[in-house]
């Protein structure tokens, strides 16, 4: 069996000002009215799992209202013995304490990494974004599902991102006159090394990953052809070569216009574009089936099932979807699902499953 979470501690985190709740491996269902905290209670699973929220980029938003730090301990029971204990503390204006075992993380790269012993993907409402939205939100989710795996891509990803911040400030000044062009020749180098990075690894990844989208896909949906289109600005063996030719173009706009930052990939069905044609329910599977193929995508990387933490999963579903959902959530190594109504599951299935209830930040078996 993979690791998995055994328990968590929320201390002044979102609306909960000191609980507890202990979980077990396959389903979990947390159970409650709205507003009360279930999907509070999934955030800060994920933040003891990987040092960050999935919901938000900014930290304070977690702490409790009129609190002045929040922390988010766990108990990782690991794949064929023993067991780690992690733990989040955060402070506005302070830089964020990640610990393992009681000893400081060697960095929030290494810790979302499987540092804490487990991966974990997850479901929110707003993920249809990554199918609906922007390029930016399908980067996003691609960055974040290879960070999970490798630290190295975490930190060339970050680092990419902040070199094309500074060529495109010195583009401008060199537009302006107030630089000159030589000096553009460092940041290119720079820009040049750690793109190629996040190009290799997303070029390894988008192949399997779409093979495994269109199978959940088609179990989700039905028989048609399903699968990832990856558009590239520059492959990481033309990339030097593009990103040259464009210098001139660049240095007009003020702006980077090649690189793995104008990246993008469509979902398609049947050959057609979720994003442009899907229709709300479409798109609201396809999100669910690229949860899915993240999911196999890690397990066949690392040869451990990561964490599925679903929030309010069943709600806009009919019932033959739902059961085929909570019989995959059941055979998995470990799923925490939050319903508002424990009808979507059945009571059989339930008699498997580990029920806990929200009400107002207290959480209770159910």
């Amino acid at each position: 069996m993979s690791s998995y979470l055994r328990a968590l501690r929320l201390i002044n985190f979102r609306n909960y000002a000191d609980a507890t709740v202990l979980l077990s491996p396959g389903l979990n269902v947390v159970v409650g009215d709205n507003a009360q905290g279930k999907t509070n209670l999934l955030e800060g699973l994920s933040f003891a799992a990987t040092g960050s929220s999935p919901r938000t980029p900014n930290d304070p938003e977690i702490v409790r209202w009129g609190q002045e730090f929040a922390r988010a301990e766990m108990r990782v029971t690991l794949e064929g013995d023993g067991e780690r204990s992690v733990a989040v503390g955060y402070a506005p204006g302070q830089k964020k304490r990640l610990t393992v075992d009681g000893a400081s993380a060697e960095s929030l790269a290494a810790y979302a990494a499987g540092g804490t012993g487990v991966r974990v993907v997850n479901f929110f409402p707003d993920d249809l974004r990554v199918i609906k939205d922007a390029p930016a939100d399908r980067r996003e989710f691609l960055d974040g599902l290879l960070s999970t795996l490798r630290p190295s891509y975490a930190r060339a990803a970050a680092d990419y991102a902040k070199a094309v911040a500074q060529r495109n400030q010195l583009l401008r000044r060199i537009r302006d006159g107030f630089s000159s062009e030589k000096t553009l020749s460092t940041w290119d180098a720079k820009v040049i090394e750690l793109g190629t990075t996040v190009l290799e690894g997303r070029a390894r990844a988008v192949e399997p990953l779409g093979e495994l989208f269109g199978s959940s896909l088609r179990a989700l949906y039905g028989p048609q052809k399903a699968g990832l289109e990856y558009s590239s600005s520059a492959t990481p063996e033309d990339y030097e070569e593009k990103l040259m030719e464009a210098r001139g173009a660049d240095i007009e706009r003020g702006t980077t216009s090649v690189g793995p930052h104008r990246d993008d990939f469509a979902a398609l069905l049947d050959g057609v574009n979720l994003t442009t044609y899907g229709s709300q329910g479409q798109q609201r599977l396809a999100t669910l089936a690229l949860k899915f193929a993240a999911r196999d995508y890690v397990r066949r990387e690392t040869g451990a099932d990561p964490v599925m933490l679903f929030d309010d999963v069943m709600s806009e579903l009919d019932e033959r979807r739902r059961e085929l959902l909570a019989e995959y959530f059941l055979r998995s190594n470990q799923a925490v699902i939050s319903t508002t109504n424990l009808d979507y599951f059945g009571a059989g299935l339930l008699d498997r499953a580990r029920v806990v209830r929200v009400v107002e930040g207290a959480v209770s078996a159910a």
